[in-house]
């Protein structure tokens, strides 16, 4: 009986793994690519004790610290033993991630995984994988954009690591990533994409605002850095919200009986003055500039898609966050760990 119960676990496993074998072997390729940050990273203290390291990296590590401190103290965000190890990446990017979406739609595609359930994006630790992902989803009439990713989260399930790119952003901009990615390990919804990015992305930047006031000062030039780099954010999420929406209205007037080569014309003539618009904007210093950087700025579905992904729930979170809890970000985040 024993042995008729587990020969028929192995018919199933073995079904389990044929029916799911690309995803299986993406997550080998995923998991080897980890496995090899992990193994490499080396830990804080012992580096530090070394007395081998720069004080300007000694600084930054105690300072990483010091955000994770107060992400969990002051803002409720759950213990972890991240940011513990140090990789460098000596000067690499180590990981992309593929986004697309249908031709003359502003919806991410979305991959399914057993287990893991649907993501807008999927990751590669080999750019050439990443870029045949790519091509193969263009192949059938996708936008796509591959997007370099400075840090990831594991939820809890391993230590993640501070990289080495990391240590090159002045101070509002670490303790932002640092809260995001630990925000990411405290709150997590599955198949939720979007809200878990979004949150993330909310809670980054509040987070800092508060740490940022509590480190140095509500009047301390690293703040008025960060505030200014923030208010330029706002823009451009504005911006691109609006032309978002104005590119997915003119999707809506497509009709039956248009041409594909129409609808990519007009699609065309859009993106185009989308970019014109930027390019005119306060975004930049001036248009001279503002065209130079445009000129190789891929606007498509893909990439919109992609913006959403992360800062679509932006003022839904904001006027909660206001109206709701009277600005108490760490109630705030204990109401939506805590929500179904």
């Amino acid at each position: 009986m024993l042995k008729k119960i587990l020969y028929g676990l192995l018919i199933l496993t073995l079904l389990f793994l044929a029916y799911h074998y690309p995803s299986v072997i993406y997550g080998l390729g995923q998991a080897k690519g980890q496995i090899k940050v992990l193994y490499h990273a080396q830990d804080i203290e012992q580096l530090m004790e070394e007395g081998n390291m720069a004080d300007s990296i000694k600084d930054k590590f105690i300072y990483i610290q010091e955000v994770k401190s107060f992400a969990q103290d002051s803002l409720g965000l759950s213990p972890s033993k991240n940011y513990t190890t140090f990789y460098d990446q000596k000067g690499k990017a180590i990981l992309w991630v593929v986004t697309a979406s249908p031709e003359f739609e502003i919806e991410a595609y979305e991959w399914k995984f057993p287990i893991a359930g649907k993501f807008s994006y999927k990751g590669y630790f080999d750019f050439k994988k990443a870029e045949k992902e790519a091509e193969e989803l263009r192949k059938k009439g996708f936008d796509t954009d591959i997007s370099e990713v400075s840090a990831w989260s594991t939820l809890g399930f391993f230590k993640d690591p501070i990289l080495s790119s990391m240590l090159q952003r002045n101070e509002g901009s670490l303790a932002e990533l640092i809260i995001h990615e630990l925000t990411h390990a405290t709150v997590y919804r599955r198949n939720q994409v979007q809200f878990n990015e979004n949150f993330a992305t909310f809670v980054g930047k509040e987070g800092a605002k508060r740490f940022m006031e509590y480190k140095f000062g509500k009047n301390a030039k690293e703040i008025t850095t960060y505030f200014k780099s923030q208010d330029r954010q706002l823009f451009y999420r504005e911006f691109m919200h609006r032309e978002t929406t104005s590119l997915d209205s003119l999707y809506h007037t497509f009709e039956g009986d248009m041409s594909l080569e129409e609808k990519q014309q007009l699609k065309a003539r859009q993106i185009n003055k989308i970019k014109e618009r930027l390019a005119h904007s306060i975004f930049y210093d001036n248009s001279e500039i503002g065209e130079k950087r445009v000129a190789n700025f891929d606007i498509n579905n893909a990439y919109l898609s992609g913006f959403k992904t992360y800062h679509e729930k932006q003022d839904i979170f904001s006027e909660r966050l206001e109206n709701e809890f009277k600005g108490d970000l760490k109630a705030f985040i204990k109401a939506i760990k805590e929500e179904k």
